[in-house]
């Protein structure tokens, strides 16, 4: 499996010759970011219709006889049962070797219910954004329950960089919490000995023109 960050809660995935790409954003709805152009999956899944997680008519589609095994799970936005935000549907798609989540805009983690479907899920990609979404702190207490999974966190500023909405640093409270981390750049291949570390952060991204 091979995992590139394209900025923001957008990633790419391949395997099994299958290219899946989450929650694409419109250009200019993230500060900072302009989505990568030229950008080819045979699938694209969209979590909810916010404009920085629809942008699927900037992905061309490729069209592939197949077929992979995925499983929705419907979160609320907010803490208000969806009222403020609406949903967000989170994903798990399952490969032949790694099953991975894309946990969308998460914004609540107190339906037990709900979060025991991600059971099995070794590959989990959390928002930490802490307004819009779940917070680095809620993010660590979901990684307590499935301490077997790899987190990857999204959805978070970056201010050496320039990109994200503002957060008060979540990115560095999550590494104060998963100090046991593997930083990568755009782009990595998970292999066996990747499960030996908690978390896995992306210190790039592939950028757009």
């Amino acid at each position: 499996m091979i995992i590139t960050n394209l900025g923001h809660a957008s990633y790419l995935i391949e395997d099994d010759d299958v290219k899946i790409i989450f929650d694409p954003y419109q250009d200019d709805s993230v500060p900072g970011l302009i989505f990568p152009k030229d950008t080819e999956a045979n699938y694209v899944f969209c979590s909810h219709d916010h404009f920085d997680h629809n942008a699927k008519e900037l992905v061309k589609i490729v069209p592939t006889d197949k077929l992979i095994k995925i499983k929705d799970i419907v979160f609320p936005h907010d803490k208000q049962n969806g009222t403020k935000r609406g949903l967000s549907t989170a994903k798990i798609v399952y490969f032949s070797d790694y099953s991975i989540a894309h946990l969308g805009d998460i914004g609540d983690i107190s339906n037990q219910e709900l979060i025991k479907e991600l059971e099995g899920a070794n590959i989990i990609l959390c928002p930490i954004n802490g307004f819009f979404t779940i917070s680095a702190e809620e993010v660590f207490q979901l990684h307590k329950l499935f301490p077997k999974s790899l987190i990857v966190p999204m959805h978070y500023e970056n201010k050496s960089r320039g990109y994200g909405y503002p957060d008060g640093g979540q990115i560095e409270i999550f590494k104060h919490l998963f100090p046991n981390y593997l930083e990568v750049k755009e782009s990595v291949e998970i292999k066996p000995e990747m499960f030996s570390y908690d978390a896995i952060i992306f210190n790039g991204f592939l950028q757009g023109e």
